[in-house]
């Protein structure tokens, strides 16, 4: 006999039904159809994908992963370079007794010449985190997306309208930043898009070539960006 059969796939069921054909494989009759339910993979209390801890968690592995990766290359930059050895980069990431905060240094390096273990510690803070770009296929809620992208407006309009240079500079001089400068748990106030810290690197690094620092070749600028 020749037939065709139809699948309707839920969460929770699968619908079936066996559908007879003639020579011409044209459908005659139902031959038999059903349904075979099954308990759904998700969380019965708020429906949420059973899968969703692990999928957290995986994202959370990966944006570490690439961060260490992103830091190391740094590392790796200034040692290529000849800007920095690795014993000296070493003690910049263990001794924790700085004369200034790294903010202090974001903002002064737009006008002063920093030197090189400052200028490491301003890149290596901000490639620590490196802004938000919107991405469909990322795992954020779309509401918390949308809190994210309002608080950037919110930034980039205080930005223009106070006129900083950088976001460094706001954050280090504003006093709106004064008590905190990052994110909290469901408060995304201070997100800063990519784009941003992208600029401030640039503006950083083309003013300290300026004022001096022939170690930061253009093929160096180009590489940290």
């Amino acid at each position: 006999m020749k037939y065709r059969l139809g699948l309707d796939i839920g969460i929770a069921s699968v619908g079936w039904s066996v559908i007879k054909l003639n020579e011409n494989d044209e459908p005659v009759r139902i031959e038999d159809l059903g349904v075979r339910t099954f308990i759904a993979a998700e969380n019965p209390k708020d429906g949420s994908s059973l899968a969703l801890p692990r999928r957290i968690a995986r994202g959370v592995r990966r944006r570490l992963r690439r961060r260490r990766y992103r830091l190391n290359r740094i590392i790796k930059l200034f040692i290529k370079n000849n800007i920095l050895q690795e014993k000296e980069i070493d003690y910049i990431l263990n001794n924790k007794n700085k004369n200034k905060s790294v903010w202090h240094l974001r903002s002064e390096a737009l006008d002063l010449l920093v030197t090189n273990e400052e200028l490491f510690r301003i890149i290596y803070h901000i490639c620590k985190r490196r802004g938000f770009k919107s991405n469909r296929k990322s795992d954020i809620k779309q509401d918390e997306t949308g809190l994210q992208l309002s608080a950037i407006n919110e930034i980039n309009k205080m930005l223009t309208e106070k006129k900083y240079r950088t976001i460094g500079e706001m954050f280090y001089k504003d006093e709106s930043f004064k008590n905190r400068k990052r994110n909290t748990t469901n408060d995304y106030s201070n997100t800063i898009s990519r784009k941003l810290l992208e600029n401030e690197l640039h503006l950083i690094l083309t003013t300290q070539q300026k004022l001096g620092n022939h170690l930061l070749t253009n093929d160096f600028i180009n590489h940290v960006l």
